[in-house]
């Protein structure tokens, strides 16, 4: 079995693995190499062993790496799904049979689907699950507090994680969802996460399963596209580019491998027309999934990243499902456990990668970096993660609910005074497990030792706004101070937290009036700041949680301003639809002492405008570069020197640089044109593929190259790869 670090290894990095689902049998292996759709597979179990066994070593032995889809019907111990059909236990495969199947497919055999969409009890309408109406899950037994909820969910999927390990055979043991608790299903004992794309909002659900990756080390992880069930009210020229962008999103989040559940090899789409095998859709459909295998096998994905240094805290016993459903983990019995200004507060999410008006008063700078997050992307992070795991990030943001203890008290403490950067509001500090009760601050409300303050309990509440008045001791963070004389902004029905100050810094207080002092906003602070070690902790003193209405115009300019203010050395200046991310690695051939080559993704989300995009690296801003609507481009930064191709089927063989002088080898799957950047400071040589450019500071230039093909991955080159029969195929039924 794999353990998931080989997969599969390339001059840069990682060759990300892309495949399809397909059909049970070899004859389902042979259609995706016959197709060349990739190297992957999700299929089914065969009921016969030696058929079961042949997939096996065909996998193996061509290099497929591959997993099953589901034994158990759903919300049972009964098999066997696979075979559609209720199966009693001496018609299925023995535990030994199965252990040896298993281990005919070698490193290839990555594990197989467990528990399919249990997070459907969280996410799916109650109504699904009452007496298994949808003949899956049954519903969640009643809880009365979050603690509560949370073990049984935790319950409900262990007893069918250890009737799996002990009745049939130990393998690694995935999961298949489409909400956002990943953290719950690792925490119970899911050894693969795996996303289902295409029902939500994929930019969130792929930062819940990536942080909840960092937080409990899973080996690898991966996204499952539903396009057939989610991708679109009808297969036209949109969906196709949805599809695209899809994987190339996938591709750039970090997922070790990526796969088309349905919707590749036939489609019935929501009017009840049905597209063929050989329909001009499902070849398009084909030939987008087999240019980015061709990409994936052609270009190694850098293993430092993507480069993720802000965070929003999925805090403790939160139920929020991140999808569908409004009654959190699942509890539909009693109006308490509907959704509330905790669970709304993930809506500001929305605004990480949304630029503010034209007119907005409040943007501020030389440069407009809003609309992006620092290097492009943001995770849901685990509360539960390591100390270490949350040092690795820049900032946490607490948005949603959160039970506070003593232990994640003092893990926050920690990280602060390490230099982070921690923003909060009171209600994200009560102990309180019962949604129907009030807030129970932890340490009576004495946070002096994190955010400088003492809440006192609920303060004044009403409709009025907010005067900051005074800057941020973090620069970056660009508050909007002006002077106190002026109307009140963001006014809203603010319900306030009685707060005394104790050695923190005012930043903003409650204001309804025009003639003001600073003495009166200093008796009603709204946001404050307490420095800690090398870090600093913000204290937004509201007694409800971010997500009540009256804090969302307050709220929505902090999340700009800390997305803002929390850039890195790469930064993007373009449309917000286009995506971003960076990944770090040593050129091929380099010392481990070598500065690294940064890889930068630039995905342009849009369906049919061409976006400009300007890359501003270490303080200098590189030219324009245009990416195609639905098309991702890759971009290299090393040693003062940036290269752009104008396809992205590169890949570096290698990069020397000595004395200014960059020598540097790159295969490439077609003829096509690099821009050369010069930010440095100095004069630079660039030479590729024999191809040399003389540099001054600041200077650009487009080299022309030949198509070059690395002998090693040659096929992947060959003009006829993108090219596919016109033989008609019988397709057989797919896991989903």
């Amino acid at each position: 079995m794999s353990d998931g670090k080989d997969l599969v290894p390339g001059r840069m990095g990682r060759h990300v693995k892309v495949g399809a689902s397909v059909p049970k049998g070899v004859a389902g292996c042979r259609l995706l190499q016959d197709l060349r759709l990739g190297n992957i597979m999700l299929t089914l179990l065969p009921l016969d062993k030696p058929e079961a066994l042949a997939v096996a070593n065909y996998c193996r032995e061509n290099h497929i790496y591959f997993l099953f889809s589901e034994l158990l019907w759903r919300g049972t111990f009964d098999l066997c799904w696979a075979a559609r059909e209720k199966l009693p236990r001496e018609r299925f495969h023995s535990k030994a049979d199965l252990e040896e199947i298993f281990a005919a497919g070698g490193r290839y055999f990555l594990g197989r689907i467990a528990v399919g969409e249990i997070g459907g009890l969280l996410y799916g309408p109650k109504s699904y699950w009452v007496n298994r109406a949808a003949g899956d899950w049954e519903s969640v037994p009643a809880a009365e507090r979050v603690d509560q909820a949370k073990q049984l969910y935790l319950d409900e999927i262990r007893k069918y994680l250890d009737f799996e390990r002990r009745e049939l055979g130990e393998s690694p043991l995935f999961d298949v969802d489409a909400g956002c608790t990943f953290k719950y299903h690792l925490e119970a004992g899911i050894d693969i996460p795996l996303l289902e794309a295409m029902p939500g909002d994929c930019t969130t659900l792929t930062a819940a399963i990536r942080g909840a990756a960092k937080a409990y080390r899973p080996k690898f992880w991966g996204i499952h596209i539903a396009m057939a069930a989610y991708g679109g009210v009808a297969v036209d020229a949109m969906w196709l580019k949805r599809f695209r962008i899809s994987l190339y999103s996938a591709f750039m989040s970090g997922s070790d491998f990526v796969y088309p559940e349905s919707g590749h090899f036939t489609y019935p789409d929501q009017a009840g027309k049905a597209y063929a095998f050989g329909s001009p859709e499902m070849k398009e459909t084909r030939r987008i999934l087999r240019e980015c295998n061709q990409f994936a096998q052609i270009h190694s994905r850098p293993t430092a990243g993507p480069r993720v240094t802000l965070g929003f805290v999925y805090g403790n016993l939160d139920g929020y499902p991140g999808l569908w459903n409004k009654y959190v983990w699942g509890q539909s019995r009693s109006d308490k456990w509907l959704f509330g200004p905790a669970e709304w507060g993930w809506d500001y999410l929305d605004d990480v990668y949304r630029k503010g008006r034209w007119d907005d008063e409040n943007t501020q700078g030389d440069l407009d970096f809003y609309g992006q997050p620092p290097y492009g992307q943001y995770d849901l992070v685990p509360i539960e993660a390591p100390l270490e795991v949350l040092n690795t990030y820049g900032c946490l943001f607490f948005l949603g609910w959160n039970t506070m203890t003593a232990e994640i008290y003092e893990k926050l403490k920690a990280y602060v005074s390490a230099g982070g950067h921690l923003v909060m509001s009171v209600p994200h500090l009560s102990t309180e497990t019962d949604r129907g009760k009030g807030l129970a601050l932890y340490n009576r409300g004495d946070f002096r030792d994190l955010f400088g303050v003492v809440v006192k309990g609920r303060g004044k509440s009403g409709v009025a706004g907010v005067k900051t008045f005074n800057r941020s001791t973090i620069p970056s963070y660009k508050m909007p101070v002006w002077r106190i004389r002026t109307d009140p902004r963001f006014m809203g029905f603010l319900d306030m937290a009685q707060t005394e100050v104790h050695g923190a810094r005012v930043i903003s207080g409650w204001s309804d009036f025009y003639f003001e002092d600073e003495r009166k906003l200093l008796q009603n602070p709204v946001l404050t700041e307490f420095t800690l070690g090398k870090g600093t902790a913000f204290l937004l003193n509201s007694w409800t949680y971010l997500g009540d209405r009256g804090w969302s115009d307050y709220v929505r300019q902090l999340v700009r301003i800390v997305c803002c203010g929390e850039q890195g050395e790469i930064r993007v200046i373009a449309s917000d639809r286009v995506r971003c991310a960076v990944y770090d690695g040593p050129a091929p051939g380099a010392s481990d002492s070598s500065p690294a080559v940064s890889t930068i993704y630039l995905l342009n989300t849009e369906y049919d405008t061409p976006l400009c995009v300007r890359l501003w690296i270490r303080g200098t801003t590189c030219p324009p570069i245009m990416v195609e609507p639905a098309e991702m481009n890759v971009v290299y930064s090393h040693q003062g020197i940036v290269l752009a191709p104008d396809d992205r089927g590169v890949e570096i063989e290698r990069w020397n640089v000595k004395q200014g002088a960059h020598a540097v080898g790159l295969f490439c799957r077609r003829d096509l044109t690099v821009r050369a950047f010069n930010i440095s400071d100095s004069n630079q040589t660039v030479e590729i593929n024999g191809s040399r450019v003389r540099l001054g500071a600041g200077a650009e230039a487009s080299l022309p190259l030949a198509k070059r093909a690395d002998s090693e991955r040659a096929e992947f080159y060959d003009g006829y790869f993108l090219s596919e029969s016109d033989e008609p195929l019988e397709i057989g039924g797919l896991p989903y």
